[in-house]
């Protein structure tokens, strides 16, 4: 038997089922963070992964960095959103050393 958020009884399926007619994307999202080098990638100042990993975080708003040495990377940091990204799909952003 397969059930929806709402025949699921509990507050995190009404949750889903109220966020899904409000539009709002819960489900995770995915971006790829590609430089000429390989660095740590930081996500709203935490450290998440490396540069040309496929990275899952929540949908919205981020601003992505790169931890160094060096510190020469252009941009400083980007902010992205995430939304309607998959891990076949992800969004994908550019960093470059001068």
């Amino acid at each position: 038997m397969t059930q929806t958020g709402e025949d699921m009884g509990s507050a995190q399926g009404a949750a889903v089922s109220e966020a899904a007619t409000q539009g709002v994307t819960t489900a995770a999202q995915y971006l790829v963070v590609g430089c000429n080098v390989t660095r740590v990638v930081t996500v709203d100042g935490k450290a998440v992964g490396r540069t040309d990993e496929v990275l899952e975080l929540p949908a919205g708003g981020h601003t992505v960095s790169l931890l160094a040495p060096p510190a020469n990377f252009r941009p400083k940091a980007r902010r992205v959103t995430l939304d309607g990204t998959s891990r076949e799909k992800p969004l994908v952003v550019r960093f470059e050393t001068r």
